[in-house]
């Protein structure tokens, strides 16, 4: 019984592996990490740690981490995602941005725990090191915990998530990609048919057409967006934008239940009242919609990082006061903020940017961007005139079922027979006095016009009520009048020293034509910003911190926009000392890697020393790994005639070690007497 448990003690149990035993070919690991850093622009570290993922199968390398080093490794790499969570976090104003990033960063992150692997002899990595829940003691492991996960699979696969992330900018991904893919395939392949010549021309030829195939699915893209267009453009008015052209009444609406901050404004100049930025003018009204019409979009182009809206002439009339503007990106295509008579725009490098003669302005990034950093330049009032856009035949336009009413308000207040200001000033007393601001809209009247309801009816609703209906009564009254969107910013941050403006402060208001000139009018009653602000949670302002505590640290609201890349400095310090811990413990091992604990107890002095050595001059040395008694069987199966009097001498040896009693002193001489025995055999 003594010889059985020594027999236990000494041979290690058979560890099973938990993913299928599937081998993937050599230069698949590296090839992914070379594809993740190919289309995800950190070539840079990429490149050293494919070299790196390369180096077991090529020099042929190993060395064995204990289970607590192993298990370390695996906590320096969580810490590692967190630290750089934490730094995107803080790094990056928009949370879904610094999400994308951080799985980005994940093949970097986790490639530690990957090497564990690579460089062991081991198949795969026990769950117990991934799981702390799995842990038992220093280096025990729970149920279920020593069983080994091959992590080059789960690897590779997130290799190729984190370089899908972001759409490519190049043809090169699905080139890049059908070699991997099939790489990946290979091994899962049925052995005949994989190798047939039909398998290996199919590849050859999908890997000869991947690259037009790309190029071609790229430019009907790009085809299909253009002929949709302009279409759009032919059969449904010059210059329809699909995205900003139309505006429906209740669409501003539903941007005020949102609190978030969107955009921060620094004013050159000291500003008393409320920040009008707009974004989209409109002259057609039809049944509740808005429509832009007769006015194409036209390019602006970069001069020297200004772009300049306005003619050379009334350039010239124009000065460089204006604001800053930060806005969070939505997307990568949208209309542009900027105060009423802009005459040129800076800080947008990189952008592709159009205007309309309504004074929109829309802009395309190359995606990836989360914010915009810009400066707009405003003219003096006396020099607008002569270049805003004057006004056509669809600024007086009233139709529909609501211009009856419409009709009935301007006569009833007289606005006809008063002077343009004049008559402005008295709709807007008509509108204080007797109208309400309210985002709970009542229901219309069935076969009653929206306007109509309004006016007449409930007598109630939001800005987007009170422009249309002031553009279109004022319109009745014989003065040319648009809609105009856009952000109405009265919030002023101590703590950025700047004026931010929230979803819910977006805006509709009107611009009139009086004396010769546009001019802003906002028929809502002022105390709209009131209540709205009452309405705010008291959570808000800890949303306010951290949202400024992101953007600083960002420096994206800085108008040098300081790098901030120290901030990787802990990352960087973090992947040094796990290097070097790595390379002390191999050190440590004698250039050949750290021995495992039963490794190392197997090779400890011991009075078979001079007996290995000398069974190794014949061939029947001891293997890596190999206990005493796994030894002597397998030098017994092999025949060798010192096999059966080295199986005895073993044997005696576990009972002189591991039994409590010892042995006989006439156990201990004849196991001197077989280690003699064997010494001669094998001189």
């Amino acid at each position: 019984m003594v010889q059985h448990a020594a027999d236990a003690a000494a041979e290690p149990a058979p560890v099973k592996a938990l993913t299928a035993q599937r081998e993937p070919p050599a230069w698949l690991i590296p090839a992914g990490l070379l594809f993740w850093g190919l289309h995800t622009g950190l070539w840079w570290l990429a490149a050293p740690l494919a070299l790196l993922a390369a180096l077991p199968a090529w020099r042929g390398r190993r060395f064995e981490l204990a289970t607590t080093e192993r298990r370390r490794v695996a906590d320096l790499c969580s810490l590692l995602i967190m630290l750089a969570g934490a730094w995107l976090l803080l790094n990056q104003a928009r949370l879904g941005v610094a999400l994308i990033l951080l799985i980005q960063w994940l093949p970097g992150l986790l490639f530690p725990l990957l090497a564990v692997q690579l460089f062991s002899r081991r198949p795969g990595v026990e769950l117990s090191v991934l799981f702390l829940s799995l842990r038992a003691g220093r280096n025990g492991h729970r149920p279920g915990g020593e069983l080994l996960a091959d992590l080059r699979w789960p690897y590779l696969l997130l290799c190729v998530l984190s370089a899908s992330m972001i759409q490519p900018q190049t043809p090169w991904f699905l080139p890049t990609l059908v070699p991997l893919a099939a790489g990946a395939l290979w091994p899962w392949l049925p052995a005949l048919p994989r190798r047939t010549p039909l398998a290996t021309g199919l590849l050859v030829l999908t890997l000869a057409l991947a690259m037009p195939l790309a190029a071609g699915i790229r430019w009907g893209h790009a085809e299909a967006e253009r002929a949709v267009l302009a279409w759009m453009e032919h059969w449904l008015g010059a210059g329809l934008d699909p995205y900003r052209a139309t505006t429906a009444i209740g669409e501003v609406g539903r941007l005020k239940g949102s609190t978030r901050i969107l955009l921060r404004v620094y004013p050159d100049l000291p500003q008393a009242g409320p920040l009008l930025l707009r974004t989209a003018g409109y002259d057609r009204y039809v049944n509740g919609t808005w429509f832009t019409t007769g006015s194409l979009f036209q390019p602006v182009p970069d001069q020297r990082g200004r772009r300049p809206l306005l003619p050379d002439t009334a350039q010239a009339a124009a000065n460089d006061n204006g604001m800053r503007v930060v806005m969070l990106l939505r997307r990568a295509e949208g209309l542009l903020p900027v105060p009423q008579g802009t005459t040129s725009v800076s800080g947008l490098e990189g952008l592709e940017l159009h205007r309309n003669g309504y004074g929109t302005l829309r802009y395309r990034s190359g995606g990836g961007r989360p914010l915009l950093n810009y400066h707009a330049y405003v003219a003096p009032r006396p020099a607008r005139a002569g270049f805003e856009t004057a006004p056509g035949d669809a600024d007086l336009r009233v139709i529909g079922p609501d211009a009856p009413a419409i009709k009935a308000l301007a006569d009833n207040l007289g606005l006809a027979r008063l002077p343009p200001a004049e008559a402005i000033k008295t709709l807007q007393h008509y509108f204080t006095r007797n109208f309400r601001y309210t985002l709970d809209l009542p229901p219309t009247p069935p076969d009653t016009g929206p306007l109509t309801g309004f006016l007449t009816v409930s007598r109630s609703g939001h800005c987007e009520y009170f422009a249309t209906a002031g553009a279109l009564v004022l319109r009745a009254a014989g003065i040319p009048a648009r809609y105009v969107r856009g952000w109405s910013v009265q919030e002023f941050s101590p703590l950025e020293h700047a004026w931010i403006g929230r979803d819910s402060d977006a805006h509709a208001w009107l611009e009139a034509f009086v004396d010769g000139r546009w001019q802003t009018f906002d028929p809502t009653p002022p105390e709209w910003s009131v209540l709205e602000a009452d309405q705010r949670p008291w959570t808000q302002q800890i949303g306010d911190f951290l949202a400024w505590l992101r953007l600083s640290f960002s420096g994206a609201a800085e108008e040098d926009r300081h790098d901030r890349q120290w901030l990787l400095l802990p990352l960087v310090a973090l992947v040094l000392l796990l290097a070097w811990r790595i390379a002390r413990r191999i050190r440590r091992g004698g250039g050949e890697g750290v021995t495992p604990p039963a490794q190392r107890q197997a090779r400890a002095p011991t009075v078979f020393a001079e007996l290995e050595r000398a069974a190794a001059r014949l061939g029947h040395g001891r293997r890596d790994g190999e206990t005493l008694l796994e030894w002597a069987r397998r030098l017994h199966g092999e025949g060798v005639g010192a096999a059966p009097a080295l199986t005895d001498a073993v044997t005696l040896h576990y009972r002189r070690r591991f039994d409590p009693a010892g042995i006989e002193p006439a156990a201990e001489r004849r196991l001197h007497w077989l280690l003699d025995d064997c010494q001669r055999r094998w001189r």
